[in-house]
């Protein structure tokens, strides 16, 4: 599996964006420049300075804003500038939670960790949380009950299995969880001296759920940038992505190869020309911290092998979204290249047919891996990884 990363960054302080908006640059706030006649759609009937209370009535604005002192112009510039945002499909958020059942019993809170950090719509979440955090600015809360519907979906027979005790594994108890074959999470529900039975419903199918949920930040896609990473089996790269200040989500997935819309097995074969990658959407970093990370997590003098893996898709590859990451990623590979014995043969080419991956890998090594110990995605944690669980 290689690994891939879409990366967003700040483009860029509200203040400039308003500022190109009404034809003048921030350098110049403090000059009575007239604003673009936009702009009085902005102002209501009147406007308050926010900084010395001057009222300005409509008829007389454009008149008073023209005389006014330089710290009028730059309050107005700013006062009508700050539009509260609401949290819509797509954006990128932070949301502290609690979840009760109907009893008032806790089955879940973030508040004594971080808050969840996610994609509105990405499918990271329960559609019934997305819909408690749509419409809210930062700050907000909101109490929502969530039906089973919207939740975990209701209780199904057919994901359940019996079969027989002398062919289960002798260390299976009631309770205990097991992942399957297909990377479904199962718990044993069930052993008698015949039978045993393992059930793949989640804990909480069938139920209604109570979240209450307040928007701690609010990211608009509009602000952030992309960056595409490959570096061999995506569950280990991924983790140390999450753990980067500033990375705001991750999705594991294959990228830049000749087979479209790929499967999981048709990439494991070799044969789809894929890399398996993990895309990355961070804020609050840059490009050249996310290549040290990736050169740090693989090894990218490697031909086509990472550790045990081997096959074109776990290749070590680079996969640029604009010129400057180009030109970067080449600066910063050629400064890496005297610190390693052998050359580096990591791939480098522009982004391309990026698929997300199945949804058991996503976030898998955060979930539990393969042996259900769930290892730390939390900021600037620095615990070594267990690649496969």
């Amino acid at each position: 599996m290689s690994v891939i990363s879409r990366t967003l960054l700040p483009r860029g302080g509200v203040l400039k964006c308003f500022a190109n908006r009404l034809d003048f640059t921030p350098r110049i706030h403090h000059a009575a420049t007239r604003p673009q006649s936009s702009v009085s759609g902005v102002l209501t009937s009147s406007a308050r300075c926010c900084l010395c209370g001057t009222q300005v009535a409509a008829t007389s604005w454009r008149k008073r804003l023209r005389a006014a002192s330089p710290d009028l112009l730059r309050c107005f510039a700013v006062k009508t500038a700050v539009e509260t945002q609401h949290a819509e499909t797509g954006d990128f958020v932070q949301v502290h939670y609690t979840g009760t059942l109907e009893d008032g019993s806790v089955f879940d809170s973030s508040l004594e960790r971080e808050p969840i950090e996610y994609e509105i719509g990405g499918g990271k979440v329960i559609p019934g949380f997305d819909d408690a955090v749509l419409g809210l600015a930062e700050g907000e809360s909101r109490k929502q009950l969530v039906p089973a519907t919207r939740a975990y979906g209701e209780w199904r027979e057919d994901m359940t299995a019996k079969i027989p005790t002398a062919e289960a594994p002798p260390e299976l108890h009631e309770g205990v969880d097991v992942q399957l074959s297909n990377g479904l999470q199962a718990t044993v529900a069930e052993v008698t001296d015949d039978h045993v039975v393992i059930d793949a419903n989640h804990a909480l199918a069938g139920k209604d759920l109570n979240f209450e949920v307040e928007l701690i930040r609010l990211q608009k896609p509009s602000a952030l940038l992309q960056a595409t990473f490959a570096a061999g089996c995506f569950w280990g790269p991924e983790l140390a992505f999450q753990r980067v200040p500033g990375v705001i989500s991750t999705t594991a997935g294959y990228t830049n190869g000749d087979t479209p819309d790929p499967t999981y097995d048709e990439v494991c074969s070799g044969t789809t020309g894929h890399a398996e990658a993990v895309m990355y959407d961070p804020k609050q970093t840059d490009y050249k911290q996310l290549l040290k990370v990736f050169l740090e997590n693989h090894d990218p003098t490697s031909v086509n092998k990472q550790g045990g893996d081997a096959g074109t898709q776990y290749r070590s590859g680079l996969y640029f979204h604009t010129e400057e990451q180009r030109q970067v990623a080449e600066e910063v590979m050629a400064e890496a290249a005297p610190s390693f014995e052998d050359p580096i043969v990591t791939e480098m080419a522009e982004v391309k047919g990026f698929k997300a991956a199945e949804d058991y890998h996503q976030q898998y090594l955060e979930r539990g891996g393969r042996f259900g110990k769930a290892q730390s995605a939390k900021k600037g944690c620095d615990d070594p990884i267990r690649c496969y669980g």
